[in-house]
């Protein structure tokens, strides 16, 4: 499927993997919102949880995103049996792998959290939320297959029903199982891993049955491998590995970052955990747009229209920006309103609000370097998103730990490392579009 780079088909495409995205958060945002009510400990090793998690399945994410990329690159080529085929084997891969990830989260991440938080509660909480959370990731993985592929195609639709789905389960087990509501056992954070499990299952048996009573499985040969492809592996592995590679020092660094502020008390921590659930929040257009950039970019490559990448990339960040904006200055006014759908702690409240100011002042430098990293992973070259990355990373987390600890500031001034991250990733990612070295690359 062919696709031309103008706003109304970026915002077709776009806006279910916003929605998409938002019933996504709400899962994770749930479980903030009713943790704080529950208790401060478990507000903060949700945040610890989430990320140890992210960090385990970075394999899959990047495995995913190379589905993704290479899925698009074959419609713009016209190559509808190629697609399924790509999609056959990324979800095979996909499922070994996460075979091997769920026995690494089993078996290692009570020896990580012994030997990295200080609190011995906080702690105990994660590896609850972890014991039971860990048997979604196969379910986690095939519902990122599946999104690959939508978004691939062009065709996002069915992504807005199946995390509907999704975020509806989590809130209603989340409300009964943390607090013991609807005739259900009071579980706290194990009660919100089981939410979030079955969460997932729901979703992924939704889309399944979507995909096989509505979609023309023929026309792309889905779920047919016939013959195991050597050269197709390699090249979902050389654009994947990167990727992969640049999610786990995304997602390490985030882990750092809140072990980070886990030194400074467990309030520090629950505040960051209120400001970071905010940030996401408002990150999800972004970040729907961002997929929908680097789907676009791989597309039109694929089309042969390199010169229509400036385009796209100017009307992405231009979509962006319309839409955060108003939620951005409202945050920026009000916080303590936005900050209050979290929690009702005046402390956490008051001690949240500069720190949110800080954020809301990296989305607007967020949009520009998501958009432009998202054009040249669409176009192939992963290993200079991996690069750019890293060195976003080291700069981020060494302004952090000279805020928190040498000059001992107070937590917002931590949270501007996410700035000088994201000023970083702008200036590196621009130039390397300017030079044109990503034009180098066949997929």
């Amino acid at each position: 499927m062919k696709i031309r780079a103008t706003s109304r088909t970026i915002w077709a495409i776009s806006f279910p993997v916003i929605l998409a995205g938002i019933s996504e958060k709400v899962v994770e945002l749930t479980d903030v919102v009713f943790l704080a009510r529950y208790g401060i400990v478990e507000l903060g090793a949700i945040a610890l949880a989430d990320a140890i998690y992210a960090m385990a399945i970075f394999v899959i994410v990047g495995l995913a995103d190379g589905i993704q990329i290479v899925i698009a690159r074959r419609a713009g080529q016209e190559q509808d049996q190629e697609i399924g085929n790509v999609f056959n084997h990324g979800l095979l891969l996909l499922a070994l792998t996460s075979v091997a990830v769920i026995l690494a989260i089993e078996f290692l991440s009570p020896l990580l959290t012994a030997a990295v938080v200080s609190s011995v509660n906080v702690a105990k909480a994660v590896d609850d939320f972890l014991r039971i959370y860990v048997f979604a990731v196969i379910f986690h993985a095939a519902n990122l297959a599946y999104s690959a592929f939508y978004v691939g195609v062009s065709r996002t639709r069915v992504l807005i029903g199946a995390t509907v789905v999704l975020a509806i389960t989590n809130i209603v087990l989340d409300y009964g199982l943390i607090f013991g509501n609807l005739g259900l056992p009071r579980m706290g954070i194990r009660g919100a891993a089981i939410a979030s499990l079955t969460a997932e299952i729901a979703a992924f048996l939704f889309i399944t049955i979507y995909a096989w009573r509505r979609f023309d499985l023929r026309r792309y040969g889905l779920f047919k491998l016939h013959k195991w492809s050597k050269s197709l592996s390699r090249l979902l592995a050389s654009i994947s590995s990167p990727v992969a590679f640049d999610s786990l020092v995304e997602t390490l660094r985030w882990l750092i970052f809140f072990l980070i502020i886990e030194q400074l008390g467990e309030t520090s921590l629950a505040i960051a955990n209120i400001v970071f659930a905010c940030y996401a929040l408002l990150l999800i257009p972004i970040e729907g747009i961002s997929e929908t950039t680097c789907s676009m970019a791989s597309n039109l490559i694929g089309q042969d229209k390199r010169s229509s990448i400036g385009l796209l990339l100017r009307k992405t960040m231009s979509m962006s920006l319309i839409i955060v904006s108003p939620f951005v200055i409202f945050a920026f006014i009000w916080p303590e309103y936005v900050i209050s759908i979290f929690s009702s702690d005046p402390e956490i409240i008051a001690g949240s609000v500069n720190s949110l100011r800080v954020v809301l002042l990296a989305v607007l430098v967020v949009i520009v370097g998501d958009m432009s990293v998202s054009v040249v992973a669409g176009a192939g070259d992963t290993v200079a998103t991996f690069l750019i990355e890293v060195v976003v990373t080291v700069c981020t987390l060494v302004w952090a730990v000279g805020a928190a600890f040498i000059l001992e500031l107070p937590l917002e001034y931590v949270w501007t490392a996410e700035v000088v991250g994201w000023v970083v990733c702008v200036l590196l990612t621009l130039g390397w579009l300017r030079s044109g070295r990503w034009k180098r690359l066949q997929i």
